[in-house]
């Protein structure tokens, strides 16, 4: 087969295994979270078994077992925090709507009137336009009949708590089973490259896997430690929260400022010392973290320039929506990997 042909074929492929992944998308949640975690305790197991002289299952089984129980201790010690907080955010959401009613709308829409914009600096006759209060309700109600009528969201939650630990189980025990098999049903024709990439692969997202675990790890200490300290109602729930998903490029960092200087201005309004202390907690996390944290823990290891890692983003997001954008980094990632390696082929064979 020509080189053309084997190009045309791998497109071919691909495309038909993305497009089967769209069809099911629904429903497999549990299966990425469970090769998720299988890739990131495999390495345990392995030297586990190395080690102690171990068999597979008996290693998995312990391994998979302190796993799980970090996790629900882990859960037990911050659940009652962030659900706490959590019903005194939803608590605090009317006042904050009158807040903005009374104070925050009539300054902004008188200066912008100033500006030379018109605008009712009313917000009750805003809100009571028949036009837009229409489009909201029928909005609203599209949502929750969505919401209503679909039962995968329900699944995927109670998949994920009974389904995903016995996958993790099987895919830790028969992970190397897996793997040689895989290799073994390669032609050997595309056997050598295929190999190749996945070793490239695996090293780029193996150390920024384990990597980013303890970037986010140090950076939910970090950031709900110090927004508590502030004084900042709500600071735990979402200095954790923006720790945690601080692995979305952007996207954590951005939603975490922007809720803190939200929360901060509805508790202490235009108060500069206490906004300042705010914003000064998250300067402080993105200096450890861009000079300390991502160079010492990921360095290098994943390699993509921003611009592609935000086309990745949107791309990942628009397919797969939110678990899309969960896993646009590591997906982007093995994309740029194969993407190389197709280019340096074709730069050998043609130049």
């Amino acid at each position: 087969m020509k080189t053309k042909d084997k190009v045309i074929s791998m497109i071919l492929i691909l495309s038909a295994l993305f497009w089967l992944i769209y069809l099911v998308k629904s429903v497999l949640t549990p299966f990425i979270f469970s090769l998720i975690i299988a890739y990131f305790l495999d390495p345990l197991v392995d030297r586990l078994c190395s080690k102690c002289k171990l068999s597979r299952a008996a290693a998995t089984s312990l391994i998979l077992g302190l796993f799980l129980i970090t996790l629900v201790g882990l859960c037990a010690l911050l659940m009652p925090i962030i659900y706490e907080q959590f019903l005194s955010l939803v608590e605090a959401l009317p006042g904050y709507f009158q807040t903005v009613v009374n104070d925050f709308y009539p300054k902004i829409a008188g200066t912008l009137n100033k500006a030379g914009f018109q605008l009712d600096d009313n917000f009750s006759h805003l809100i009571a336009n028949e036009q837009m209060t229409t489009k909201f309700v029928d909005l609203s109600q599209n949502i929750f009949n969505n919401a209503l009528s679909s039962s995968a969201f329900l699944i995927n939650i109670l998949s994920l708590i009974f389904i995903t630990p016995i996958l993790v189980f099987y895919l830790l025990k028969d992970w190397d089973i897996l793997v040689n098999k895989i290799g073994n049903y390669l032609p050997r024709s595309v056997s050598s490259p295929v190999r190749k990439i996945a070793v490239d692969i695996d090293k780029t997202l193996s150390g920024y896997v384990r990597g980013q675990f303890n970037v986010c790890l140090i950076l939910v200490i970090i950031y709900s430690s110090l927004l508590s300290f502030t004084g900042l109602n709500f600071g735990f729930l979402i200095g954790f929260l923006t720790g945690l998903f601080s692995f979305i490029p952007y996207v954590g960092m951005l939603s975490g400022v922007t809720a803190a200087i939200a929360v901060a201005l509805f508790q202490w309004g235009f108060d500069t010392s206490h906004i300042s202390a705010v914003s000064l907690v998250f300067i402080f996390g993105q200096i450890v973290e861009s000079n300390f944290l991502t160079p010492k823990l990921i360095g290098a290891k994943i390699g993509l320039h921003p611009v592609w890692l935000i086309f990745g983003l949107f791309i990942f997001g628009a397919l797969f929506g939110f678990i899309g954008v969960l896993v646009a980094v590591p997906l982007t990632a093995i994309c740029g990997v194969i993407i190389k390696h197709f280019a340096l082929e074709y730069k050998k064979k043609f130049t």
